[in-house]
């Protein structure tokens, strides 16, 4: 069967090409060739005989080495290939006799199903590279998103701030009761002198009057208290308010290769 397959193919050789000029040099190279393929083919060493077919082919464009290369292809089970080589004979070995064509058809039929199987897993090994390469793109955007320098606050202040606003409040509250005690000793002071403004002055064994200017003077001494200790607290509260600002510091991270480079600046 194999002599029989090749000895057709031979004969398609010389039919096909009978009115053309080939160089004879070019078709003797060409027929060196084709017999090294011809001995590895008949001796079922298939692919070593595809790639002098395909040489033979090049030199003197010949339709029959198409042929025998789709044979080699199709007993080594290259489907596809073959199934290739099989199309492009029939194109190009227009004149080649019917029953070879019919048989070519025949084969055509049988690689259909395989051809159809390697391309689904044609597709689906693109399908998988595909994905793959999207992965390893969303990883290296992830990395070099993650290699950004970015801006991270550390707040080493906030219980300094947060004492600086309960004493500054505190502190706002006693100047409250301090001025309300300085209106009440002055409403007290005013009371009296109206009452001491007549020609007798002011009756002190009156107990009210007594108890009005005890009354004053206690109301004056804490207002004194109040102010003070207001003005004191609100100072103090602000000063550890501002102590607290400046122990915020923004700090920039820059990953770098083996850790991360550090600065540091305050924030008011």
């Amino acid at each position: 069967m194999k002599r029989l397959l090749v000895a057709a193919a031979l004969l398609a050789a010389h039919t096909a090409h009978a009115g053309e000029k080939i160089p004879p040099e070019v078709q003797a190279k060409a027929d060196v060739m084709f017999d090294k393929a011809q001995g590895f083919y008949q001796a079922g060493q298939y692919q070593a005989a595809i790639p002098l077919f395909q040489q033979a082919y090049e030199l003197v464009r010949d339709p029959v080495y198409l042929f025998n290369i789709a044979q080699s292809y199709r007993k080594v089970l290259d489907c596809v290939s073959a199934f290739d080589y099989y199309n492009r004979y029939l194109t190009e070995a227009t004149d080649a006799d019917p029953k070879q064509r019919d048989k070519v058809k025949g084969w055509l039929r049988e690689l259909q199903p395989c051809v159809e199987q390697r391309q689904q897993e044609l597709e689906t090994v693109k399908r998988a590279e595909e994905a793959e390469r999207a992965r390893r793109e969303a990883e290296l955007s992830k990395r070099r998103a993650a290699q950004v320098p970015r801006q991270v606050e550390v707040d080493r202040g906030r219980t300094y701030r947060i004492a600086g606003l309960v004493v500054t409040g505190a502190g706002a509250v006693t100047l409250g009761v301090g001025a309300l005690y300085a209106i009440r000793g002055a409403s007290l002071k005013n009371e009296l002198a109206d009452e001491c403004s007549d020609a007798n002055g002011c009756d002190w064994s009156d107990p009210r009057l007594r108890q009005k200017d005890a009354d004053g003077n206690s109301a004056n001494t804490r207002a004194t208290i109040g102010l003070i200790s207001g003005g004191v607290m609100a100072l103090v509260g602000s000063g550890f308010y501002v102590y607290g600002r400046m122990k915020v510091e923004t700090v920039m991270v820059t990953p770098s290769e083996g850790g991360a480079t550090v600065s540091a600046r305050l924030s008011f």
